[in-house]
């Protein structure tokens, strides 16, 4: 039997083990997205093919609410940009799986509309495929 589930409450850690950044408290919205690409097949001199390859790359995204305070999780993606950190990605505590690996961190955006509750998006390319850890 199928079941429609919905994300959170969850979590997401950013961060060495011993000191991770939850980044839950301000999420609107996260996803840990798959990409395939296959190259194109290549012919061989016997009038065969070679089967192109297949990559797969993936990415830590979402959209979370900005904190313009000192010590924001903007002011920690600026201070971490370009620095790959593990991270562990639990969609939902209510009995799902957590997913971990690694990303690399970009700055975020700072600002918008004013007077306004404003958000910023954010892409972390994973490092290699995540690893689905233990039903929590």
């Amino acid at each position: 039997m199928t079941k429609a589930s919905t994300l959170g409450p969850g979590s997401l850690k950013l961060g060495e083990t011993a000191t991770p950044r939850e980044f839950a408290t301000q999420l609107t919205n996260a996803l840990l997205t798959p990409t395939f690409e296959k190259e194109d097949d290549v012919a061989t001199l016997d009038g065969g093919n070679l089967p192109g390859l297949d990559t797969e790359t993936w990415e830590l995204s979402g959209t979370l609410l900005q904190d313009y305070e000192m010590d924001s999780l903007e002011d920690w993606c600026f201070d971490n940009k370009s620095l790959t950190v593990p991270f562990v990605f639990t969609p939902s505590s209510a009995g799902y799986r957590s997913y971990s690996g690694t990303c690399k961190i970009r700055a975020l955006p700072v600002g918008g509309a004013v007077k306004t509750r404003n958000t910023a998006d954010f892409t972390f390319p994973v490092i290699g495929s995540p690893t689905p850890g233990v039903i929590v």
